[in-house]
């Protein structure tokens, strides 16, 4: 009950936390700094056209099919308005395509998630705009963000063999919310150097609720076309950062391993230390022949 109380204090105070969010954002004008990316300018534009171009197809061929039909029709339940935000909304917000987002934007995140932390925590990482640690962190998102899915797959099919009416649509609400929060998170999590299996429990152990508090505005901005799409998971990043700063004490003591953690990581080393032997003891061996 402790643990449920807790999360819901976190769920409500990460919710809190966009508008300073959105603030700081434009204080400290995170976006700067993005030119050094400069493939991933040129890419976010060749999408950007690809929506354009989409959006403008759609509104040629609405008015091919409603040439002759009175202005009334513009206000009517097939207006253009509508059609856009209807099948814009499935496409580019529904189900996986709202993982496809967020690793399109990794480079983003990743680059208004450091940067937060680069003005909070003082924390710089040396070289972080060259190829190299975005490949990693644009490998780790796919994996994440693959593993989310599949989660979050297994979950719904479950609960919806068992309830599929408003109570699963609840459920669901929060599965997919908190997927997509974990995601942000791991981020965060990443920038202190856990892997991705130590990032995931220690999410998991006490921090849920800010998962939730995370995705939630998150899935509902990804169901705006376009500006939403861009700005969610951006602001959803500096909210991250500066939540979990403020709730985590990652920042100060680093992750704690549990005692099977402990136990796992002395096996590993034992093994490790076992290995480094042999290889010395056979480069003597050979020696000496």
């Amino acid at each position: 009950m402790d643990r449920f109380k807790q999360s819901i204090h976190e769920f409500f105070y990460t919710l809190l936390a966009f508008p300073r969010a959105w603030h700081f954002m434009l204080r400290h004008r995170l976006w700067e700094g993005l030119r050094q990316y400069g493939w991933v300018a040129r890419g976010l534009v060749v999408i950007g056209v690809l929506i354009a171009g989409y959006v403008i197809f759609e509104a040629i061929d609405w008015f091919d099919s409603h040439a002759d039909a009175p202005l009334t029709a513009m206000m009517s339940n097939e207006s253009l308005f509508v059609l856009w935000f209807t099948e814009l909304k499935d496409s580019i917000s529904g189900g996986l395509l709202n993982w496809v987002t967020l690793v399109l934007l990794e480079v983003v995140i990743y680059h208004f998630m450091r940067r937060t932390l680069q003005i909070i925590l003082k924390k710089n990482v040396e070289n972080a705009h060259t190829f190299k640690p975005f490949l990693d962190a644009q490998r780790r998102m796919i994996v994440v963000s693959f593993l989310a899915l599949i989660a979050e797959g297994v979950i719904l099919n479950v609960a919806e063999s068992i309830h599929d009416g408003w109570l699963f649509w609840a459920f669901s609400l929060f599965v997919r919310s908190t997927m997509l929060g974990y995601v942000i998170a791991d981020n965060y999590n990443e920038q202190f150097d856990l892997t991705i299996d130590q990032s995931r429990r220690n999410l998991y152990r006490g921090y849920i609720g800010i998962c939730f508090g995370l995705g939630l505005p998150l899935l509902l901005m990804l169901k705006v076309p376009i500006i939403g799409t861009v700005l969610g998971p951006l602001v959803t990043s500096v909210t991250a950062a500066i939540v979990l700063r403020e709730k985590s004490d990652l920042h100060i003591i680093g992750y704690q391993m549990n005692e099977k953690e402990r136990m796992r990581a002395e096996k590993k080393a034992e093994r490790e230390a076992r290995k480094q032997a042999r290889r010395r003891k056979g480069k003597g061996g050979d020696a000496i022949v």
